[in-house]
């Protein structure tokens, strides 16, 4: 079974640690247009709980690869700290092996994430490793790096015929990096 903190909710609630509004650090990459003709607005997903602002659709317009997720503090707050962990670290592409989907962790919300799995090269879990050393709560165990690029309705046929797609037009390219991302500041 594969675990991960979100069905551990009420542990973090006890703490008063909502895990949607953890710190992120991310490597944006530029956008990338919709290569297929099976997404409209009948078959993308949209989250109506408005604290899960990612969960949108066709989000590839704004592509990144999460370094690491969890962090305590909001990673703008703590920018000096990671300029200190990841000093002397650089990574200047990603790249994509091949395509595949995650379910979504809220049983209220059906859908499927449809993914780029981003080769783990040793630069790319260098830095991950590099922010480990920062406080930071495991949401995940298992470091899966990767390019979200879109939410869709849970569709299995959907899902079967966008990945194939996807696999055969974008899978192995690589994407360059264009800069850390910190998020945003509220």
């Amino acid at each position: 079974m594969n675990f991960n903190a979100n069905q551990f909710k009420e542990i973090y609630d006890k703490w008063d640690i909502d895990l949607r509004e953890l710190g992120c650090v991310m490597l944006d990459i530029e956008p990338i247009e919709m290569p297929c003709d099976l997404l409209d607005s009948e078959n993308l997903y949209y989250s109506p709980d408005p604290k899960k602002f990612w969960i949108k659709g066709w989000v590839a317009m704004e592509p990144h690869c999460t370094l690491l997720y969890g962090l305590l503090d909001k990673a703008f707050e703590i920018e000096n700290e990671i300029e200190v962990v990841l000093g002397g670290w650089k990574l200047d592409k990603l790249t994509i092996g091949e395509f595949g989907y995650f379910d979504s962790p809220y049983p209220d919300e059906p859908y499927y994430c449809i993914v780029g799995h981003v080769f783990i090269s040793d630069g790319l879990l260098e830095g991950h490793s590099r922010l480990e050393l920062l406080p930071h709560i495991n949401t995940f165990p298992m470091y899966k790096a990767h390019i979200t690029f879109a939410y869709i309705k849970k569709d299995e046929i959907l899902r079967d015929k966008l990945l194939e797609e996807l696999n055969r037009k974008v899978g192995g390219l690589s994407f360059p990096i264009k800069k850390i991302n910190l998020g945003e500041r509220k």
